[in-house]
């Protein structure tokens, strides 16, 4: 393949690598507004008449939306901290996602969760349907019984009854999670929701400041002192979004341990922001906004990451299977136990696609050079990715509330924080140049080649 020259690459169809007033992508952000718009009237319609299910079905579709702007600020730090230059062209498509109006987006659409977050997390003291069923029946003594406190109506009952044994498992789960009340309480649950959108909106905006700003001053010093605090964000990075998932995903069952849970979180989010930044940059190069600025090549090492994310997502996703069934300790086998033959087996199915679409079949179809060099194919293995996202998210999420069951009000969250979000974005899109365009190293960016 001939080397792309300098002269060539720098040349782009907007000049400057930006929206022309003339452009289609200057309106664009109204299609996900409206769609945002009608799925926030769905959710709000559904908050009313599904109360019990609103908070499970928002959680799901807030967290897609999130995991994007996680997923785009790690990408970004990752760049900064190998000093790749590789990545320079492609670098201003994750920062708009991170940029002060989709943080403080995120931030706002964060308010339903907080209030009705006594319904997500039974250990802030909401009633569950079964405590509403047995609500006549105090509850039992202790594990080892005292007959003269249990009601009459129970001491009749058979020691293995299904009312006894259930009232036992919930005055074991009451115990395990007694044991984590300093961490599991209110004040210091939304504190530490506040710590974790000031790290991460911290950092966003300085990264984001140091290379727009960096369009017209051409200072060498925003690269540095972004390489130079880029070990430290990492840092930050990973105790914040570890914490994250354990506070808001693992908490919806808080008798569930996993401490190889926040390095599956993690891994969602790389994997599904490359999957979409694939595909972003590939709509934005086919209207002709990225020139020659991002090319097969820049292609070729996205795909490499994709394939590379989709291993390490799936050796995470398997060790923490495999030593939870391995030890069979119930009160964790249970997490597992809900999303196979629980519930009638409902989530059954969902499990084996995940299993099949999230690893076998995108494995062993990014593993060729050719498909990721060839980009309607690479394309066709994003939009997979972006779809078991969705479907790993859904799974994550909706057993704690039951069996399977979709509902239009999924789908309303989903596309209601999602649409709002992406609104956001792409109404920044047409401030700055979709290309770092004075990063010192975009020269290498343009000219990069792979072995």
């Amino acid at each position: 393949m001939s080397r792309t020259t300098t002269s060539e690459a720098s040349s782009s169809s907007t000049g400057d690598y930006r929206i022309s007033a003339g452009s289609p992508w200057i309106g664009a952000w109204r299609y996900p507004a409206f769609v945002g718009a009608l799925g926030l009237g769905i959710a709000a319609y559904g908050s009313w008449f599904d109360q019990d299910r609103f908070p499970f079905s928002y959680l799901f579709g807030y967290f897609v939306a999130l995991s994007l702007a996680l997923g785009s600020l790690f990408f970004i730090l990752v760049l900064y901290l190998t000093k790749a230059s590789w990545g320079v062209t492609v670098r201003r498509i994750a920062e708009l996602f991170i940029r002060r109006s989709p943080m403080v987006a995120l931030i706002i659409l964060m308010i339903p969760l907080i209030l009705t977050a006594r319904h997500l997390f039974p250990w802030l003291g909401a009633p569950s349907h079964a405590d509403e069923s047995a609500e006549h029946v105090e509850p039992l003594a202790e594990a080892r019984g005292d007959q003269a406190r249990e009601p009459a109506g129970l001491r009749d009952l058979p020691v293995a009854s299904p009312v006894r044994m259930d009232r036992a498992e919930r005055q074991a789960e009451e115990h395990i999670v007694d044991h984590k009340r300093v961490y599991l309480n209110w004040f210091f649950f939304v504190a530490r929701l506040l710590v974790y959108f000031l790290v991460w909106g911290g950092i966003a905006q300085l990264y984001f400041r140091w290379s727009t700003e960096q369009d017209t001053s051409r200072a060498l010093e925003n690269t540095a002192l972004a390489q130079h605090y880029a070990p430290a964000g990492m840092i930050l990075f990973a105790l914040t979004i570890t914490f994250f998932s354990f506070d808001w995903l693992l908490s919806l069952d808080a008798t569930w341990y996993s401490t190889i849970f926040g390095v599956q979180v993690f891994a969602q989010c790389a994997l599904f922001q490359m999957a979409a930044l694939i595909l972003s940059t590939l709509l934005l190069k086919r209207s002709g906004l990225l020139g020659k600025a991002v090319n097969v090549e820049h292609y070729h090492d996205m795909g490499k990451l994709l394939f590379g994310w989709i291993v390490f997502w799936s050796y995470v996703s398997f060790a923490q299977f495999f030593l939870t069934w391995y030890s069979n300790i119930p009160d964790e086998v249970a997490w597992f136990h809900k999303r196979w033959d629980d519930h009638e087996g409902s989530w059954m199915g969902v499990s084996i696609t995940l299993v099949l679409l999230h690893f076998f079949v995108p494995f062993w179809f990014l593993m060729s050079r050719n498909i990721k060099r060839r980009l309607p194919l690479l394309a066709a293995g994003a939009i997979c990715i972006v779809l078991m996202h969705l479907v790993e998210v859904y799974w994550i999420i909706m057993p704690n509330l039951g069996p399977l069951a979709p509902s239009l009000l999924d789908v309303g969250c989903l596309f209601g924080v999602l649409g709002i979000y992406l609104a956001t974005v792409l109404y920044g899109m047409q401030d700055y140049a979709l290309i770092p365009v004075g990063d010192p190293r975009l020269v290498r960016a343009l000219e990069f080649e792979n072995a």
